[in-house]
């Protein structure tokens, strides 16, 4: 019966998009609820063609308790606008039959896009959803990685720089940034759910009395990110670099004072107002790297009263030079400087020495944008006398069953209860999270949050630290050092996989592993396209059945998540945080219409 419901070649159909605008508010903020009901009048639609469609504006927290916050900020650069949401939840439209759900809805969107993404799509991702896309004009010239969290000059969040150009009016940056520099995004995004975007199949509306869809907006803490450009503990090496006191690249000599710093023509794609990544008003200081392939993260606070940091006044050329000015007429250095022999990297401190912060982002002219599929008066007819004279309609929801366990970073050995009581059952993934909670800047800043790499050794090496500003959405590998699951009373494999390498923070790949994940994925409906992230956005996976229709009936059976945690080297391979595990089982709901009742078959 379900190819009832299949659109394809064989029948001419009319279809149109229907607006349907969000029914219990016109603005939204953190931790409101969106809903949504589209009505039986939209008797079909398609749901992996419809999708939703907002603005989304960032506030910063600019002038807080008269301290400086000016800097640029963005929604996640991976998800975009899908880190909004918390949680999804979809009902029939009695409002009672949920059909759907789905509790760490950011999470769940963060694997599916960090796994499947291609460079197509991320392009696609970038111009309707609101995120990142690198860019070789805000890339780093000093081997650092790829980033798409360092895109100023083309971010849908904010104006785009003054040109910078010599002869432009504007190659002088001297006005603060407030919030009048961000602007409104347009987003569109799918929901990533059975109903709407995992679903192929025509959604019978009219049999259902409508749907009720309601989205919970994520809390303002994990919310926002800093660009990559100006971080001192992730992509350190990407940001502008130390010239002189002047445009010869005179050193400062410890107790020098300054009123302004000339920065490296070119390294960094540094040349002009236009290409920096700070903006007047941000608080900055130097960290220090000696050349030699060592990396000091003390003793990096030289600039500035009392060592925290000096607020831009000004931003401007000086012939091939990126020069910046500071607010006050004389600002102390405690440490010298030189060129020559040590490359500093200029860094933001508007957040991360912040006491307190609290910016926001308000999603305003949310609509649903349905694509409603007219199947024929001869159909519905036909359906409706079905349905009246006791016939049974089954739709089939491909659906994701999310299950929470906390574990302690003291915990060399893990067991994670796994409950798989779904007759059709398709496959796991397990994502180890960093439960730490942590304030709203120094999540932004990524200041003390989870490592997820280190590096040492030779110049220029690739991002000596690199902290996670995705804490709660994004996987921690945190020192796992092997696994395996018990299903069913076996243990499957029949040997730990071994994951040593992958989580060693110095880099490494097993490869049974990533066999392991792929399949995983694979049955979990997530396209296996990259791994670019399987160190930073660290995930477990389990494939149950094998083939497009193969499913596994776990209903009754005994089924755990065995993990063994045995580093011995502090921030490279043993566990540092406490953990929060968010289990995704992908399995098959069957919706059943009879009469007038709806009920679901999980």
């Amino acid at each position: 019966m379900s190819g009832f419901f299949e659109s394809g070649q064989k029948i001419n159909l009319d279809q149109s998009d229907v607006r349907i605008s969000a029914e219990n508010g016109l603005n939204f903020s953190q931790d409101q609820t969106i809903g949504i009901y589209i009505p039986p009048s939209v008797k079909y639609f398609s749901g992996k063609d419809s999708y939703l469609q907002f603005d989304a504006e960032i506030a910063g927290d600019v002038n807080h308790a008269n301290e400086s916050f000016a800097t640029r900020l963005q929604l996640d650069p991976n998800t975009g606008g899908n880190s909004l949401f918390s949680s999804l939840r979809v009902y029939a439209g009695n409002r009672e039959t949920l059909l759907e759900e789905n509790t760490e809805y950011a999470s769940y969107v963060s694997v599916k896009y960090d796994y499947s993404k291609t460079e197509t799509e991320q392009k696609k991702r970038a111009l309707r959803e609101g995120c990142g896309l690198w860019t070789p004009a805000t890339a780093g010239t000093c081997g650092t990685t790829k980033s798409i969290g360092n895109n100023y000059l083309y971010s849908p969040f904010m104006k785009k720089p003054n040109s910078g150009a010599a002869t432009d009016p504007d190659a002088t940056l001297d006005t603060a940034w407030d919030n009048t520099d961000f602007i409104p995004a347009k987003i569109t995004v799918p929901l990533h759910c059975g109903v709407f975007a995992e679903n192929s199949k025509v959604f019978p509306n009219l049999l259902t009395n409508g749907c009720y869809i309601e989205l919970v907006m994520a809390g303002q803490r994990n919310l926002f990110r800093q660009m990559d450009g100006v971080l001192k503990e992730r992509r350190m090496r990407l940001n502008p670099v130390f010239f002189g006191k002047d445009a010869v690249g005179t050193k400062i000599t410890a107790g020098d004072t300054v009123t302004a710093i000339w920065c490296r023509a070119g390294v960094n794609n540094q040349r002009d107002p236009q290409s920096c990544p700070f903006v007047v008003g941000e608080k900055i200081n130097f960290v220090k790297d000696t050349k030699n392939g060592s990396t000091s993260t003390t003793n990096t606070i030289t600039l500035g009263p009392a060592g925290k940091g000096a607020v831009i006044s000004e931003i401007a050329n000086d012939g091939n030079f990126l020069k910046i000015s500071f607010s006050a007429t004389a600002i102390g250095v405690a440490t010298g400087m030189d060129q020559a022999t040590e490359n500093w990297f200029l860094f933001s401190e508007s957040l991360s020495g912040a006491t307190a912060y609290a910016p926001s982002c308000k999603v305003s002219n949310v609509e649903m944008i349905c694509h409603q599929i007219d199947m024929g008066d001869t159909y519905e007819r036909d359906m409706l006398s079905k349905v009246s004279k006791g016939g049974v309609v089954m739709f089939d929801i491909p659906s994701v069953g999310v299950q929470t366990h906390s574990q302690l970073s003291s915990d060399i050995q893990a067991t994670i209860p796994l409950s798989l009581e779904y007759s059709k059952a398709r496959g796991i993934l397990a994502m180890p999270t960093d439960a730490s909670i942590y304030t709203t800047q120094t999540q932004t800043s990524a200041t003390g949050t989870y490592l997820t790499r280190k590096d040492a050794g030779a110049l220029y090496q690739e991002d000596t630290l690199n902290r996670s500003n995705r804490t709660g959405i994004s996987g921690c590998s945190n020192g796992l050092s092997k696994y395996n699951f018990f299903l069913a009373g076996k243990m499957v494999p029949s040997r730990e996989i071994s994951t040593k390498k992958t989580t060693d923070k110095r880099g490494g790949i097993d490869a049974h592993f990533i066999s392991e994940l792929e399949k995983g994925l694979i049955s979990c409906g997530i396209p296996a396209n990259s791994f670019e992230d399987y160190s930073s956005n660290f995930v477990i996976g389990r494939q149950l059945a094998v083939g497009e229709k193969a499913v596994f009936d776990g209903r009754g059976k005994t089924a755990r998540l065995n993990c063994k945690f045995e580093g011995q080297v502090v921030d490279v391979d043993k566990p540092s945080v406490n953990t929060l595990w968010k289990v995704f089982v992908k399995h098959i709901k069957t919706l059943i219409i009879k009469g007038d009742n709806i009920s679901v078959e999980i």
